[in-house]
């Protein structure tokens, strides 16, 4: 018991002892936590005010080199042996960002020149309000509105690049802020830690590195929303003044019957008491050619790919010439050579065509100079083209075109212009009088249609240049331009466009009379060409009714009024759309079967036949195609037209009855023309036997097929026909057909040597297949010969007939060589009533006559 108490007690004194050892670690850990933990919070406190400046992008001065240190409630400090690893990742992301911002050098740079760009926007709108103060021309105008609709353009690129620039900024700063918290508490952490000065030193320099990037940044942001602030307020300017443009060409547009200039002989009397037109002059001067000098700078690259454009175009020009040079005369395109004869010009054309959308937005003065090079290669081109008695039509619009060019090029003063233009649309007329005179429209060769046409041209030409010629007399200056340029650059933008189109008409013919293109399209070439010409001829239409509407300034209303024609609402009842949604659908529909169409042509023709397919796979999958992209475009249409497929659940439970009932045989063809694709027991080519009728087979549909017979007859064959008949497939795995030829010879020939001669005939003929070797057969004795058959096979379903005919010839020469007899058939003839004295005649030739008692009245003659 003694010793049972002692050890009880000394296990009491050891509980209380770890229970002791247990709080007086508790308490030293406590203790060793809020002796260093004081100083850092006082340092927090103190540093609090100095990061409150530092977000707000004003620098604090750091005092004894302390960092300064944001708010670190929440912040986890970087564990010891991370602190290598986190600099380096930091160091990398300091080196990124630091990378992605601009030099401050360049920064200035953009400043100056946004500031350079400011003083010249300005000073342009001045030029521009006193413009509009006073009657400019629709070409001055049209100018004015494509400087500011390109500096409206540059100006909103401008503005979201630096808005992203921005939040680039604002991103990087953001990054950086959430990276400083985290190095701060770490340096607060081990800060008073001893042996580990370099880690703390290192950590301080990060501290360092992050301050200063930030403040980078945020001083780039600062300046970056400044130039931001000022091109938004340029960018508002420019649409201002853009607006007052278009509303005085809207204005201009509406008062084309009213008087906007005085009468010719008061506006000479003004101009001689007014002394403001000579710097008027040089201001409208000064102002193209600044425009004109701003676009060039802008473009230098464009120019550059232009002339690139026009030696690439050179050289393929130079390679078509090469290669008419060396074709037969029937494969070129009628007037191809005698415009290859021409490279310079024609290549020359082919660059003007493509600089269409680019001289849309150039400035007028150079789109003058660019029009002003059509000149060259349409008068070179169709004077090749046309004959010598039409060719005055040419020159005369040419010429009338040439002067107003240079007459719309030069900017006269105003009364000085008016009396220019007067005398220009004077000459006009009387051109045109010239020309539509009888004899000189005789002098064309034209039909009597197309003469009757050109003189109603002509004259409707001079109706409205004795328009233009009254209304600049009289003050109405805009009517009066609007007509002359319809009159003066109208026709021959007629006679470009026309030269464009019959060049690139000569390129589609040349390239569909390639021997490529001819094995590609097969028998297309001829409707392709067709159709393809009269697109280009309605293209060309097109083109060239938009360019007089844009010559004439109204091409905005009349794009205006086609769409509110197009939202022109139709209906009744219950059923309503527009003529824009109809034409919508019809588009739909025609362009998704015209796509439908190309692409499985080039499916079958181009991309599946380089494919290691089965026979008969190529079609199934083209034509599988097919039906999906119809289907598609269908489904696309419906959806244009607004329609739900779910309206059509009454349509469907109709078309279940109809298909009970009526529809069920054309359902039974569609599944069957589905069933002879997957499972292709029949290809297209496939020479077959349907119920006697032997042809090939040209089509598949989804309905019926197509059988052309050896006689040329298209019989339509049912699909179902196909499946639920016996159908004999003379080249469903193999193209080979046996041929049998049947010989006769004479009683007595020796059979062996008949057999070894028909097997040696068949065997020197070198269409006959050898892989399967030619056999001959006694088949029996006849009542007059002997019966063999020859037995040979021919590699080509298509060419059997044409082989059998060649071996039989063979075959019945080498008999009459050898000397063996091909026999007559030999037959007994017994005749009936025989007279009594023809009995005797017959038996003096020496005939037989036999009687029997049977038959007394009967005699037989063998």
């Amino acid at each position: 018991m003694t010793q049972r108490r002692s050890s009880h007690r000394i296990a009491e004194k050891a509980f209380d002892w770890n229970v002791f050892d247990r709080l007086s670690l508790c308490f030293i850990a406590i203790t060793l936590f809020f002796i260093p933990s004081a100083p850092s919070l006082c340092l927090i406190e103190a540093q609090a005010p100095a990061h409150s400046g530092t977000s707000s992008g004003t620098k604090q001065p750091q005092q004894n080199g302390t960092p300064a240190v944001p708010d670190q409630s929440g912040n986890q400090s970087i564990p010891l042996p991370q602190i290598a690893d986190r600099a380096e990742e930091l160091d990398h992301l300091l080196r990124e960002i630091s990378s992605q911002l601009i030099p401050k050098s360049e920064l200035l740079k953009s400043e100056r020149k946004t500031a350079e760009k400011g003083a010249e926007i300005r000073r342009r709108a001045l030029q521009t309000r006193d413009l509009l103060a006073g009657t400019p021309t629709p070409f001055e105008l049209e100018d004015e509105q494509r400087y500011w609709r390109s500096r409206n353009l540059n100006y909103g690129a401008e503005r979201k690049l630096l808005t992203l620039r921005a939040a680039k900024l604002e991103e990087q700063i953001q990054t950086l802020e959430a990276q400083q918290p985290e190095w701060v508490a770490t340096w607060i952490h081990i800060r008073e830690s001893p042996g580990i000065e370099p880690v703390v030193d290192r950590i301080k320099q990060q501290l360092d590195k992050i301050q200063a990037a930030k403040s980078q940044a945020q001083e780039q942001l600062n300046t970056v929303l400044t130039l931001q602030n000022e091109v938004s307020q340029l960018d508002q300017q420019i649409s201002d003044i853009l607006l007052r443009v278009r509303g005085a060409r809207e204005g201009e547009r509406g008062r084309l019957l009213e008087p906007d200039n005085p009468p010719l002989w008061e506006a000479r009397q003004l101009h001689q008491l007014d002394e403001s037109v000579g710097p008027l002059f040089h201001r409208s001067f000064d102002r193209s050619f600044t425009t004109v000098g701003e676009f060039l700078s802008a473009h230098q690259l464009v120019m550059l790919a232009l002339f690139g454009s026009y030696l690439l175009a050179l050289l393929v020009v130079f390679k078509l010439r090469r290669y008419l040079a060396h074709t037969a005369q029937q494969e070129v395109p009628a007037g191809a050579v005698q415009v290859f004869k021409r490279p310079f010009s024609v290549a020359l054309l082919l660059t003007l065509i493509g600089t269409g959308k680019f001289m849309a937005s150039a400035p007028i003065a150079i789109a003058l100079l660019f029009y002003l090079l059509y000149l060259i290669p349409v008068l070179r081109i169709l004077v090749a083209l046309i004959e010598p008695g039409r060719r005055v039509f040419l020159y005369v619009p040419a010429t009338l075109y040439g002067l107003e060019c240079v007459h719309l090029l030069v900017q006269f003063p105003s009364p000085f212009r008016r009396e220019l233009y007067a005398f220009f649309v004077l000459i006009a007329m009387i051109s045109f009088g010239w020309l539509v005179r009888p004899s000189r429209v005789c002098l064309a060769g034209l039909q009597r249609q197309s003469q009757r046409m050109l003189v109603i041209g002509i004259q409707g030409g001079l109706v409205l240049l004795a328009a233009s010629f009254f209304a600049d007399i009289i003050g109405l200056v805009s009517l009066s331009q609007v007509l002359g340029l319809i009159v003066l650059v109208g026709p021959f933008a007629a006679l470009a466009l026309y030269c464009g189109a019959r060049v690139l008409v000569l390129f589609l013919g040349i390239f569909l009379r390639t021997p490529w293109a001819r094995a590609l399209l097969d028998l297309r070439v001829d409707l392709i060409e067709r159709w393809g010409s009269r697109l280009i001829a309605l293209g060309a239409m097109l083109i060239w009714l938009k360019s007089l509407l844009q010559l004439v300034t109204f091409y905005e209303s009349a794009v205006e009024a086609a769409s509110k024609l197009f939202r022109y609402p139709i209906g009744f009842e219950k059923i309503h759309f527009t003529l824009g949604d109809a034409l919508g659908l019809a588009s739909i529909l025609f362009g998704g079967y015209f796509v439908a169409n190309a692409f499985t042509f080039l499916l079958k023709k181009v991309v599946l036949p380089r494919l290691p397919l089965k026979r008969g796979l190529p079609y199934a999958i083209s034509t599988v195609t097919y039906y999906v992209l119809l289907l598609l475009v269908a489904l696309a249409a419906l959806s244009g037209a607004g329609i739900e497929l779910n309206k059509f659940t009454v349509l469907t439970g109709a078309l279940g009855v109809g298909l009970g009932f009526g529809l069920q045989n054309i359902v039974n063809n569609f599944v069957s023309g589905l069933i002879l694709l997957f499972e292709r027991p029949i290809h297209v080519g496939d020479t077959v036997d349907v119920g006697g009728l032997v042809g090939i087979v040209r089509r598949i549909g989804a309905r019926s097929s197509t059988v052309v017979t050896f006689q040329g007859a298209e019989v339509i064959v049912p699909n179902s026909n196909l499946l639920s008949n016996q159908v004999i497939n003379w080249t469903l795995s193999s193209q080979w057909r046996r041929v049998d030829v049947p010989v006769r010879v004479a009683y007595g020939t020796d059979p062996e040597r008949v057999i070894k001669l028909l097997v040696a005939v068949a065997e020197s003929h070198p269409e006959v297949l050898l892989e399967r070797r030619p056999m001959a057969f006694f088949v029996g004795f006849g009542e007059s010969s002997l019966n063999f058959e020859l037995r040979f096979w021919s590699p080509w379903q298509d060419t059997w007939f044409q082989l059998q005919s060649d071996v039989t010839v063979a075959v019945a020469k080498a008999l009459r060589e050898a000397g063996i007899e091909i026999p007559f058939p030999q037959r007994d003839l017994h005749i009936r009533n025989i007279d009594a004295p023809l009995a005797e005649g017959l038996a003096e030739k020496g005939m037989r006559t036999t009687s029997t008692g049977n038959l007394p009245q009967r005699n037989a003659v063998r």
